[in-house]
């Protein structure tokens, strides 16, 4: 049944509700995935050869558990993959134990299963960047949102 809601306001009086998050994150991908020449320049490879998709691991996750999808992957020339991970937040986002957990996941899965050799770069793209703590060093790149929109 569809909900129907004539609240002329709904965004704004609901602006932090499970509902708002979702919305924002998979808006703030959508963006993001649009922006793949400003992601290449951001990350000075603006000139390297590259092809870029989603990816999601053929790993059954209801038996296993330890299925993965990455939100961006840029497969360079230069031999390095890029592994974006696109996270929205209202501030620095924080790589916790249990995201960091769930980073190496992705990044394991991506390697087995594609039987890669090139070296994996974990990319990650925020809003307004990543704190710096124990976990943020697994990070080889940043983004923010403020580099999809600098003149390149």
């Amino acid at each position: 049944m569809a909900r129907k809601n004539h609240d002329e306001h709904y965004w704004t009086n609901n602006i932090d509700s499970s509902t708002h998050r979702a919305w924002s994150g998979y808006a703030f991908e959508l963006v993001t995935i649009t922006h793949l020449d400003a992601i290449k320049a951001a990350l000075g490879i603006a000139g390297v050869s590259t092809s870029a998709c989603t990816w999601r691991s053929k790993v059954d996750t209801a038996k296993t558990k330890r299925g993965a999808q990455i939100d961006l992957v840029i497969d360079r020339n230069d031999q390095v993959i890029n592994l974006c991970e696109m996270k929205y937040s209202q501030g620095p986002f924080t790589i916790d134990k249990a995201s960091s957990e769930n980073l190496r996941n992705k990044i394991a899965a991506f390697k087995n299963e594609t039987k890669t050799r090139k070296a994996i770069h974990l990319t990650m793209i925020t809003t307004y960047g990543i704190l710096k703590n124990e976990y943020s060093g697994m990070v080889q790149s940043e983004l923010t949102g403020e580099d999809l929109f600098k003149a390149f």
